[in-house]
């Protein structure tokens, strides 16, 4: 057979072939095992493996080969695959004594205590080391088992073993802990540690007392000694790591978790282990990337949740920091600093809405608080929250301590007209006088409230600590302006620009001193003279447009401003000049045009939405200003300018309940006297009188005797049917605004009064100084209808004209002509309101009775059949339509159409029996 392996056979001999080639070589399993100890001796472990492996494939109830290969995999700490080959061998047969030491530890690796529980520590071959090593093991599966009194049973048996084994005594301490006594059972482990100090299981039950005891440092220095002896155990090697993580000692971990990592990479305990100590070691991208893997595989803990969240914060990855922290945000106490680092993260991405909410939960504050609230209460006031902007600065007041924060502190209470801003300002100057920003805001403030004595003194003590600085000198120069002390201001102007030649706002200050003055051809010539050396100041521009148009002609400072923004497209500050002198001049389609293709939208100033809403409404682009003002709102929910140009166009389409939301959202965030007052106005507007009964009583007295306010009242008189009192006061509001819908009311205080006459009088007088008021136009030709029918009829002409789709003017008069036999020109109007509103019944009416008196009833049928459906009641109608049938010699279906209805109106029933006498209907 040798020979054939080396040579080889004809195929013809296939079958025999095969059978040779399978016996060739073919080892006993015997052969393979002692091929396995060659290898071992060698070193050379998975050779080894792989040769027992063979020995079983050969004879599968080789016991030996199972136990060898059992303790080969024990050895290689494969403890599930030497569990099974060490009770196969046990199964065929192999000397229990020999298995059973191994099995135990194979076992006890595994975590089967139940198995372990069931062992026969008592074997005749075992030796007394050996009975007491596995008999320790069996008292501590029966122990996690909760099966302490067979515990302490085996402990007492054990006791009395003939060996030195470190085992015996260990089974003796154990059973302190059974009882729980574990400061005694520590005194045991400890003295026997001198015996066998690096006994793993010696080691590893010392470490637990330890931490039974909360003795963290002594648990984690004999865990550390341990892994240092015992580094294959992964096990203890993560307990030890997440103990120095949990006891602040991150540091010290991270060489652990990186080693654990290599074994596997993917864990999520691990990655959230190392997301801690990279935090600790300040990498805070590193922390945030295993922070993030940790959570995305499935760990929702709070602890990892703040460290992704204060790392995210730390490499100002805003959003991220945002998201982590918002999400167990409802789980932190009140005051936990993870809620600072929410709203800190908050504010950084513009989310002021929601900043409020979560500084509210903050009540133990401190200095280092002050530059987070400050900082949230100005992008509260900026973004229009003015309420929970001045809570926050109420809680703040006290945190102030620094010249900084006060200065803050000042600024933002000032902002929200509370003068007390005005002594942290001086308190902040105390504290720092070298400070700018107080200094500044500190001046600015004295001006407004006119305390024009300490604004000297502190410009000043200024000159004296900085007297270059041009800042005190201006200060200075506008104190003396206020005072009307022009002599002494300019001496204040000329110091500030000797300190700073360069600079424009000096020398405009003086021209404003000379407009102060009346001196205009002197301001004008200083003008001209800044914009020689400056051509594009946008404020000497502006100026200079400005005088020039209270001279009456602006053409010339126009065409300076075209040409500064030519020669520069890009300058913001031109463009928007441009644009304003633009609108200036009623020129707002050149404003669209220079604003329309801006991007960026979030970053432009408010002049770029206020001049572009208002050019589009004023070019009634009705569409293009609501999506401006939406886009607007979007940007700045709060701006009052915003929602003032959406109300103006809601209430343009009589959206009412819209305005009321926006009115109501507003003034959540704000008090507001103007927004109370529209959002008054839309509740009477709504017919909703009871709630504006309710407002209008908290109005304060400063207002009430405004026309406006007036108005307001006159319309909730009437509701309570006192127009002898509303009377008054409507016509107080028409005069100061003669508006049709003031003048509506007072027609309907006249019609409550039974004075229409006075009612048409005042319409006509209106109509005469507002010709183009059409509403108001439109109720005088109705009025004039009953009396006066030659001027109904100019009133509708005129409303035609001027907006020639109006088709109930068109309606009107081509009635009134056909009242005058005018049959042409009632045809012609007819035609035309019937083209305007094709299924409009009135229209259609109207039309057909022309038709009729022309005789041509076969197209006044047709006219009736387009008017007549089932929705259409107008009982007058449709007996005109059955007098047309009758007429167009369709009896039939005249007497049909007739009883088809049932008539209500008297004036129809009477009707009804004329026609039937007439056709002798039955």
């Amino acid at each position: 057979m040798k020979t054939f392996c080396k040579t080889g056979l004809n195929l013809v001999m296939v079958g025999m072939l095969l059978g040779g080639l399978a016996g060739c070589g073919q080892k006993t399993s015997d052969e393979y095992i002692q091929e396995a100890k060659q290898f071992t001796v060698e070193n050379n472990a998975n050779a080894a493996i792989l040769s027992l492996k063979n020995a079983i494939q050969v004879d599968p109830k080789s016991a030996l080969a199972r136990f060898e290969l059992g303790q080969l995999y024990l050895q290689q700490k494969q403890f599930e695959n030497a569990e099974k080959e060490l009770n196969r061998a046990l199964e065929y047969g192999y000397d229990a004594s020999k298995v059973i030491p191994l099995l135990t530890q194979a076992y006890h690796q595994t975590g089967a205590y139940s198995a372990i529980s069931k062992i026969e520590h008592g074997n005749a071959g075992l030796t007394s080391v050996e009975r007491a090593e596995i008999g320790y093991f069996k008292v501590l599966s029966l122990v996690r088992l909760n099966k302490l009194e067979d515990a302490k049973v085996l402990i007492e048996e054990l006791a009395s073993l003939d060996t030195s084994s470190i085992y015996k005594p260990l089974t003796a301490a154990y059973m302190f802990v059974v009882d729980r006594n574990y400061q005694e059972a520590l005194t045991q482990v400890t003295a026997l540690k001198e015996q066998a100090p690096q006994n793993a299981e010696l080691l590893k039950l010392l470490s637990q007392l330890h931490l039974s005891l909360r003795q963290t440092d002594q648990a984690i220095e004999v865990f550390t000694e341990y892994v240092s002896l015992f580094p294959e155990d992964s096990q203890t090697v993560f307990v030890l790591a997440k103990l120095l993580v949990d006891t602040g000692k991150a540091a010290q971990a991270d060489s652990y978790i990186d080693k654990l990592l290599l074994i596997n990479g993917t864990n999520p305990l691990l990655n959230q282990l190392k997301a801690a100590t990279s935090a600790a070691k300040q990498e805070y991208a590193t922390a945030l990337k295993y922070a993030e893997f940790a959570i995305n595989a499935g760990i929702n803990e709070t602890s990892l949740a703040l460290i992704a969240g204060y790392s995210a914060y730390q490499i100002q990855d805003y959003t991220s920091a945002n998201r982590h922290l918002s999400y167990v945000a409802s789980v932190l106490p009140d005051n936990h600093p993870g809620l600072k680092l929410l709203a800190a993260s908050q504010l950084q991405l513009g989310l002021t809405s929601e900043v409020g909410d979560v500084l509210g939960r903050l009540d133990s504050l401190s200095e280092q608080d002050a530059p987070l609230f400050s900082k949230a209460s100005y992008e509260l006031l900026k973004d229009g929250f003015e309420k929970e902007a001045e809570g926050l600065v109420e809680r703040s007041t006290g945190l102030s301590n620094t010249a900084e924060d006060l200065t803050r502190l000042g600024l933002l209470q000032l902002s929200l007209n509370n003068l007390d801003g005005i002594v942290n300002l001086e308190e902040a100057v105390a504290k720092s006088p070298d400070l700018e920003a107080a200094q500044t805001t500190l001046g600015k403030a004295y001006l407004a409230t006119q305390q024009f004595d300490k604004a000297l003194i502190l410009a000043n003590e200024w000159k004296t600590s900085a007297p270059n600085d041009i800042k005190p000198f201006m200060l200075a120069g506008e104190v003396y302006t206020k005072q009307q002390k022009y002599s002494e201001a300019k001496n204040e102007f000329k110091q500030a620009l000797s300190k700073s030649p360069n600079n424009v706002s000096p020398q405009l200050a003086m021209v404003n001193l000379e407009l102060l003055q009346k001196n205009v051809s002197q301001a004008s010539q200083m003008l001209d003279d800044i914009l020689v050396e400056y051509p594009q100041n946008v404020p000497a521009l502006a100026t200079q447009y400005l005088i020039a148009k209270q001279e009456g002609d602006a053409s010339l400072a126009l065409s300076k401003i075209q040409q500064a923004f030519n020669g520069d497209k890009q300058n913001l500050g031109l463009r928007l000049l441009l644009a304003r002198v633009q609108a200036a001049e009623l020129n707002y389609a050149g404003s669209i045009e220079l604003l329309k293709d801006l991007k960026n939208g979030k970053d432009l100033p408010i002049g770029y939405w206020k001049i572009l809403g208002q050019s589009y409404i004023r070019t009634n682009q009705v569409t293009k200003a609501n999506q401006h003002y939406d886009a607007w709102l979007a940007q700045q929910p709060n701006n009052k300018d915003a929602n003032i140009g959406k109300l103006l166009l809601l209430d343009n389409k009589n959206k009412f309940e819209d305005a009321l939301k926006v009115t109501t959202g507003f003034l959540n965030n704000r008090d507001d006297l103007q927004m109370q007052l529209l959002h008054l106005h839309f509740l009477l507007m709504s017919s909703d009188y009871e709630q504006a009964q309710v407002k209008y009583n908290l109005l304060p007295e400063s207002v009430v005797d405004k026309p406006l306010v007036k108005g307001f009242l006159a319309r909730l008189q009437l509701k309570d049917k006192q127009p002898e009192l509303a009377i008054e006061n409507a016509l107080t509001a028409y005069n100061a605004s003669p508006t049709t819908r003031n003048l509506l009311v007072i027609l309907a205080s006249y019609e409550q009064l039974k004075q229409s006459a006075k009612g048409t009088q005042l319409l006509a007088e209106h109509v005469s100084k507002q010709p183009n008021d059409q509403t108001a136009r439109m109720l005088l030709a109705e009025r004039q209808l009953g009396s006066d029918v030659s001027s109904a009829i100019a009133s509708y002409e005129t409303a035609i004209q001027q907006n020639p789709q109006n088709y109930v003017a068109r309606n009107n008069l081509a009635y009134l002509y056909l009242q005058a036999g005018q049959i042409d020109k009632a045809k012609e109007h007819g035609e035309a309101a019937v083209a305007i509103k094709p299924d409009n019944a009135a229209a259609l009416d109207t039309l057909a009775q022309i038709r009729m008196a022309e005789k041509d009833y076969t197209e006044a049928v047709k006219l009736y059949d387009r008017a007549v459906t089932d929705q259409m009641q107008n009982e007058e109608i449709y007996l005109n339509y059955v007098d047309a049938l009758f007429a167009a010699d369709n009896a039939f279906l005249a007497e049909r159409t007739l009883k088809k209805r049932e008539y209500k109106l008297p004036e129809s029933i009477q009707r009804v029996t004329e026609l039937k006498a007439k056709f002798k209907i039955q």
